[in-house]
């Protein structure tokens, strides 16, 4: 055997070791995809490494009188039991250089408003009297929430601030980098907030911290709605998503078609109801989880359908009712254990069984709405473009009395002690009252 042959010999031996690495390191990429995938599918690092909790419990007031943040109650429910004053006078309006695009809290006497020109002011809620003014600088259009001794707000630009109570000082601030539409949510020590990050963020309420932050399909404009273990958000990309509020862990994905949201989700017990610019309303189970593999085996199911090899629709996992109420619903449903009321853009409002979706009433206003309505007591309140504040009976759908202000109402009725509280396209806010 000649010296090139003898050097030949090895060379089968080489590419058997290399074919074999490089098939080793084949499966160790397809093992770790799948281990990753089913690590994505379980959710096991929230599971396994859980965020810390909340450093206390606090909630806002829900004490007579009081409407400490933007549904009133954290289920973001739009509902106080107290009855709302049947107007005869403006009590007081306080002026700002820009449309009020807010409704304000009020809790003991105080009304606490976020500004299109870059403030946060608390206000007597009696006389209108400027007791501090905490310049932002920058603009906002979310409620703020008012929870223990702290206020908590948002300005457009990303930031979540929360300044004391009695003086308007800074206490915290976090910057989630990204555009914030949606007013806070608070409940038990954590304030739930969506940015244009397509994320939702639960921030401790006392320190500030992030406590988790979780993926959504798109922006979030609308406030959240929270209840015990779940915390349910709308996003702009037609998917409503429910999180474990101890982790951010996903629970449940309901995707509602081609449709975009412009509304917030409400909680009555153990329903969550939203509604779309498509002009359908939905109640779902919000303590349905999803399974693994769940969506894949429904959309294989809704293909079957398609295709005609199976004779029934699939329904979705969590479903309770939807119900088309025709024109787009593009603003927040109120929500009592009876009914759900919405208004549409044909300057209409409506009402639905809670339980079912049954039809109950359909009222036209003659005028545009751009707000969402409120329910006080038996009364649906509601402000319109031309001006008015108007209550519509809850039983009946029939009017009960038409207030008028003298400018485009551009923030939601607040119902609070002996007033009601709107804002205006004039830039003031107006404080209603009876005689």
């Amino acid at each position: 055997m000649d010296a090139e042959e003898a050097s030949m010999l090895p060379r089968p031996r080489f590419r058997w070791l290399m074919r074999r690495r490089f098939t080793i390191l084949a499966l160790i990429i397809v093992i770790g995809l799948v281990t990753w995938n089913q690590v994505a599918i379980f959710d096991v690092i929230p599971r396994v490494f859980p965020p810390p909790g909340a450093s206390s419990e606090i909630t806002p007031s829900l004490a007579v009188g009081d409407w400490s943040q933007v549904g009133r109650d954290p289920q973001s429910s739009r509902f106080t039991p107290y009855k709302a004053p049947v107007p005869a006078r403006i009590k007081w309006k306080f002026p700002t250089a820009e449309h009020i695009l807010a409704s304000p809290s009020v809790v003991d006497g105080v009304a606490y408003l976020t500004t299109n020109d870059g403030r946060l002011v608390a206000l007597e809620a009696e006389s209108g009297v400027v007791i501090w003014d905490h310049v932002t600088g920058e603009p906002s259009s979310s409620s703020p929430a008012v929870a223990g001794d702290l206020v908590i707000s948002a300005v457009r630009p990303g930031r979540v601030i929360a300044v004391n109570r009695d003086s308007g000082q800074l206490v915290w601030e976090v910057d989630l980098r990204s555009p914030i539409y949606a007013s806070p949510v608070v409940g038990d020590g954590t304030v739930y907030i969506g940015s244009g990050a397509s994320k939702l963020f639960a921030i401790d309420v006392l320190t500030g911290e992030i406590r988790w932050e979780a993926r959504t399909r798109d922006w979030v404009v609308a406030p959240a709605a929270y209840s015990g273990s779940t915390v349910v958000v709308a996003s702009q990309g037609k998917v409503v998503d429910i999180f474990d509020t101890k982790n951010g862990r996903r629970r449940l994905k309901y995707n509602t078609g081609k449709v975009r949201f412009g509304g917030a989700p409400s909680i009555q017990g153990d329903l969550a109801y939203f509604s779309s610019d498509g002009g359908v309303v939905w109640a779902i189970d919000r303590n349905t989880q999803t399974f693994p593999t769940e969506r894949f085996l429904f959309h294989a199911k809704i293909n079957l359908y398609v295709w005609q090899l199976i004779s029934s629709r699939p329904v979705q996992l969590g479903s309770i009712w939807s119900k088309r109420i025709g024109s787009d619903i593009n603003l927040a449903l109120a929500t009592t254990e009876q009914a759900v009321f919405g208004a549409k853009s044909d300057g209409s409002v409506f009402a639905r069984g809670a339980l079912r979706g049954e039809d109950l009433w359909s009222t036209k206003l003659g005028s545009d709405i751009e707000v969402a309505p409120i329910v006080a007591a038996d009364q649906v309140l509601v402000g319109t473009v031309d001006g008015d504040v108007i209550a519509v009976d809850t039983q009946s759908g029939v009017i009960q009395w038409d207030f008028p202000i003298g400018a485009a109402i551009t923030s939601s009725p607040v119902v609070a002690g002996d007033s009601i509280y709107v804002g205006a396209a004039d830039g003031h806010l107006y404080a209603i009252g009876a005689h």
